[in-house]
């Protein structure tokens, strides 16, 4: 008996406690924000694992924050896996990176995690495939579904205090030096956190760049903020008034459609649409948004067609001009990790970041001389 629909109404508790009633075998999949879609392994009732596309959700982020492993080490390994079909956590354990133990300790973790992040979803489509699972071999973990339901539930109220405090990511923090300086030494967690709010950076930034996921980064930001030590800064968002009661407002609705043409990968049409907003409404601060994400998308679909996954990117600017550019923190990164060795499907999977935000910063470098490919 297959199960569809989606988890803003009918919540995750009900659909987990309904497989383990059931004593179901198969994957429950999630389609959610952003593209990022979830894949949740069930067997006889009980959980046996997660898998995410989500990169801080992969087991090579995890390995990266805790340290536990280098980026040579990590790209070695994916190398492995590419060639030899063997699941990433074999390899390391024959490599002796890391134990049995600490690899059923830390598959337990990231399946977890995975899966606690889906609580904080408002909404997602989701369909069970009774009795279906990957071909590939999957780890048997056997979660209790009670605790995961329960622990799940506490994560949702906690995230509604952090909600309070941060409505979105993209609010921008900043530090309150004379709240910090008391409270030093500061336990190596916050310490890392902290140097990277600078009154310029948002949370989905911050998140990204200390490799984590988005509730521990928002959770341990809500501990620096209620002990005074960040501030949140003055990002304004500017929104249309909502019409009033009984009205109808046209230039909303259309809004709107082009907003959805562009979730459904409709580009073109949302393109023509735009044209039509900006004749109408060129200075609407909402139309100059949408016209910058429409730009982004349209950026984001060159990329993927310009850029070849198996080139090897060299740098074509002198080391000196580089660091004088404005880079965004997202390029540092890549910028740093672009040796003449790696190709660029290489780089993309020890990012934290998503393969296309990924891909738009290659083209950019591209189109502005900063790398070649060889």
């Amino acid at each position: 008996m297959s199960l569809t629909g989606n988890i803003s109404t009918m919540s995750l508790a009900e659909i987990f406690q309904w497989l383990n009633s059931g004593r179901k075998t198969g994957t429950l999949h999630v389609d959610g924000p952003d593209g990022i879609k979830k894949d949740v392994y069930f067997g006889d009732g009980l959980i046996n694992s997660a898998s995410s596309s989500d990169p801080r959700e992969l087991i090579g982020q995890f390995l990266l924050v805790s340290n536990q492993i280098t980026e040579q080490q990590l790209s070695e390994a994916l190398e492995r896996q590419k060639r030899d079909h063997v699941l990433l956590g074999k390899i390391l354990v024959q490599q002796n990176i890391i134990t049995k133990d600490e690899l059923h300790e830390l598959l337990t973790t990231i399946s977890e995690e995975i899966i606690y992040d889906l609580f904080l979803w408002k909404e997602g489509k989701f369909e069970f495939f009774d009795g279906k699972l990957p071909a590939r071999e999957i780890p048997k973990l056997a979660l209790d579904v009670t605790h995961i339901v329960l622990e799940g539930a506490r994560r949702e109220d906690e995230w509604s205090r952090v909600k309070e405090v941060f409505p979105d990511d993209s609010i921008v923090i900043r530090p309150n030096v004379e709240k910090i300086i008391p409270h030093l030494p500061l336990d190596s967690r916050f310490a890392r956190l902290l140097s990277l709010v600078n009154g310029i950076r948002n949370i989905l930034e911050i998140a990204r760049l200390f490799k984590s996921t988005r509730f521990e980064v928002c959770r341990f930001l809500l501990d620096l903020h209620e002990a005074g030590m960040i501030e949140v800064g003055s990002h304004r968002h500017q929104m249309i008034q909502p019409p009033s009661s009984g009205s109808r407002d046209p230039m909303r609705e259309m809004i709107g459609q082009v907003e959805g043409f562009l979730e459904e990968g409709r580009l073109e049409e949302a393109e023509r649409g735009l044209m039509k907003l900006q004749r109408s409404a060129p200075n609407n601060p909402q139309v100059k948004k949408l016209k910058s994400k429409i730009q982004d998308k349209r950026y984001e679909t060159t990329a993927k067609q310009v850029i070849n996954p198996d080139a090897i990117p060299v740098l074509a600017m002198d080391v000196g001009a580089i660091t004088r550019l404005d880079l965004s923190p997202e390029a540092g990164f890549i910028v740093s990790r672009i040796n003449g060795a790696w190709d660029v499907k290489s780089i993309i999977k020890i990012s934290p970041f998503e393969e296309s935000l990924c891909l738009k910063i290659f083209k950019n470098f591209l189109d502005n001389g900063v790398i070649s490919f060889k």
